[in-house]
């Protein structure tokens, strides 16, 4: 393969012909520019996979002509050419890691696969909010098997003011690699989001609001007098040992409702409590 120095004089002169061909540097054995009928043109460094005449030959892609220069491409095409030569094959390498999902797409295949089918639909509901509004956008793009405890930890840490979603983001990534890694898409080992410190939670707590302490007092004023009504669920096996009532319903004794209650309270008034 002999030519000439590949310089920014040499690549403005070339001239795109009706088939493809390469123009080989006359300073670096196996590195060249690619011209296609089109007139597109790239770096390019080919090397033999392995010892003997008998080995593959590999063509490797550095980058189009105008992204980087001559001159570093040509340092590139030598750092590849040097790794040839310890025995690796970065085309076959190369080839591999476009068969390797991003993150998005591995999201995707784990609610799919694994979520959707296996977890209730409240809890694949939540699943998909984390990867959709959380982890899609911050590395989405990210290739699965290169996505770094960094990239996650810094997800992690912009979300402190909401600790208990910064931490099931942890948790929903941890899920959905172990999930990868169980289906061969990444190596064994691979766990981005390990050794992360959690955020402290501080402990979930609701108040009724007036309509629901209105309904919760009537069904235990239900529960005290008539009874709750329930039925049989035919489809379980025991089903056939419960007496067969005509009139199912559950009641529950006064000492088992709220301790404060207001026993000037009539069942006509609604349920109030003692302030």
């Amino acid at each position: 393969m002999t030519g000439q120095r590949i310089t920014k004089r040499t690549l403005d002169s070339l001239k795109a012909n009706s088939t493809e061909f390469t123009l080989w540097d006359s300073a670096v054995s196996g590195f060249g520019v690619r011209v296609r009928s089109t007139g597109a043109m790239s770096y390019v460094v080919v090397y033999r996979a392995g010892s003997g005449r008998g080995a593959p030959v590999k063509r490797y892609t550095i980058a189009a002509v105008g992204k980087i220069t001559p001159e570093r491409a040509r340092s590139r095409a030598k750092a590849i050419l040097g790794s040839v030569a310890h025995g690796n094959d970065p085309a076959g390498q190369k080839s591999t890691e476009r068969g390797v999902p991003t993150v998005a797409e591995l999201a995707d295949r784990f609610m799919t696969e694994h979520i959707d089918p296996k977890r209730k639909g409240s809890t694949a509901a939540f699943y998909r909010d984390i990867l959709e509004r959380l982890l899609k956008p911050a590395v989405g793009t990210t290739k699965a098997d290169k996505l770094t405890r960094l990239q996650v930890g810094k997800l992690h840490s912009s979300l402190s003011g909401t600790p208990f979603q910064a931490n099931r983001v942890l948790a929903v990534v941890g899920s959905m690699y172990a999930f990868a890694v169980r289906a061969g898409i990444v190596g064994d080992g691979t766990k981005p989001a390990a050794g992360i410190e959690k955020y402290r939670e501080s402990r979930r707590e609701r108040f009724l609001n007036g309509d629901e302490l209105e309904r919760l007092g009537t069904a235990i004023e239900e529960a005290e007098t008539s009874g709750i009504p329930w039925a049989v669920d035919t489809s379980k096996p025991i089903s056939k040992h419960l007496p067969k009532l005509a009139n199912r319903r559950t009641k529950i004794s006064l000492s088992a409702g709220p301790k404060n209650r207001d026993p000037e309270c009539s069942r006509h008034d609604g349920p109030k409590w003692a302030g």
